[in-house]
């Protein structure tokens, strides 16, 4: 079966494997990429907006999309916990809008792997990004057997991404200065064993 975000959503953040792999990318975002002015910033595919949440001292105002409404629901609590009152929320197909905008910043960690059409949602995306704005993209590297997502029978979206293949939809939808960086693993039980599956961080200029 698909993973259930909403049946998940009321314990997502006490996962101390996921806050470590989500700390360690926002740790690869801040050494290469410039968070100076305190950006406006969409995340996209956000949960409970972990990954904005980790960059919140560098980030001005975030607006945090995501399609479960459950996970919006554990986002909103979380940013009212935080003061963060000047930020914003909303369940949102992807696959149809990407509101709001202009964006100095965009963020997605593990979210776009479970889209339908990537190139189509980054040349959305592009629209709503101010001129020279950054995207930063963290996700899976291409897993040919499709191991990550063995259990999810009615999964539909990327076995992850080939870096080169991912490079072109960007260029292709007007990103420039599209550069890579390693940004760690993430494990996961395959089979009865734990498998580490690598994930990379897509960086692009508007």
């Amino acid at each position: 079966m698909a993973e259930d975000f909403e049946a998940r959503a009321a314990t997502w953040d006490d996962d101390p494997a996921r806050l470590a792999r989500v700390r360690r990318v926002a740790d690869v975002i801040r050494a290469n990429v410039p968070l100076t002015g305190h950006p406006v910033t969409v995340e996209l595919g956000a949960g409970t907006g972990m990954l904005s949440r980790c960059l919140a001292a560098e980030l001005g105002p975030v607006t945090l999309l995501d399609a479960s409404p459950a996970m919006i629901a554990v986002a909103n609590r979380a940013l009212e916990t935080a003061g963060l009152g000047d930020w914003a929320t909303a369940v949102t197909d992807l696959a149809t809008d990407v509101p709001g905008g202009p964006y100095d910043l965009a963020l997605a960690q593990m979210s776009l792997h479970h889209m339908d059409d990537v190139p189509a949602l980054l040349a959305r995306l592009h629209q709503v990004m101010v001129p020279g704005g950054m995207v930063a993209i963290a996700d899976l590297d291409h897993d040919a057997v499709g191991g990550y997502h063995a259990k999810a029978t009615d999964f539909h979206g990327y076995h992850g991404f080939r870096r080169d293949e991912l490079r072109g939809w960007l260029e292709a939808a007007g990103y420039s200065g599209v550069v890579f960086h390693d940004a760690g693993v993430v494990g996961k039980e395959v089979d009865g064993e734990r498998q580490d599956f690598p994930l990379f961080l897509a960086l692009a200029q508007a």
